[in-house]
């Protein structure tokens, strides 16, 4: 069975989580069942919103979603989907994030991830990975940020040239940058 990877970025709030879950939503109705899987940690008032919001659009959804809470870590769930299943992991940056200011040394986290990545991408039929699209700011002057950066530029390139699709999501349009829609 071919896995399908699709890859979705975008800028903050601009609608790459609803079009990503849509994709999976379409890829259901077709076989499996939808996970989610969320590194999103409520660290402040605004983030309880979204995670909140999130959750009621899935609750409310006409299929089924079972959601993971997995700020870190994620490789550990690949035990629990089988080849029917659809994942959607929200979002890459975050989970960078969480991983990058934890235990693990900062030479480690791109491999950390990629590992994550391939070991979900084996697990399910198709993974959905939502990233956030950083790159189109002003050059930061802190080295955390700038390997922060340096990071999630090695990841994205990564999961785009493995991925099937590409797309940029901007003021809810999505722009397909590779391959074709599914």
């Amino acid at each position: 069975m071919e896995i399908l990877l699709i890859f979705v970025s975008g800028g903050v709030r601009s609608g790459k989580t609803s079009f990503a879950e849509r994709l999976a939503k379409e890829a259901a109705g077709k076989k499996g069942k939808l996970n989610y899987i969320a590194a999103g940690r409520a660290a402040d008032q605004e983030m309880v919103e979204r995670i909140a919001k999130h959750q009621q659009e899935r609750f409310s959804s006409a299929l089924p979603w079972h959601t993971y809470e997995q700020p870190r870590d994620l490789h550990l769930l690949s035990s629990q989907f089988t080849k029917n299943d659809i994942v959607v992991v929200d979002c890459l940056t975050t989970w960078l994030n969480n991983e990058m200011f934890s235990a693990n040394p900062p030479e480690e986290v791109s491999k950390h991830l990629l590992m994550g990545i391939q070991s979900l991408e084996r697990a399910c039929s198709v993974l959905i990975l939502v990233s956030n699209e950083l790159f189109y700011d002003a050059q930061p002057y802190s080295k955390t940020v700038l390997a922060y950066q340096a990071a999630l530029g090695e990841i994205h390139q990564d999961a785009v040239r493995k991925a099937q699709s590409a797309f940029l999501v901007e003021n809810g349009i999505p722009v397909l940058m590779k391959g074709a829609r599914q």
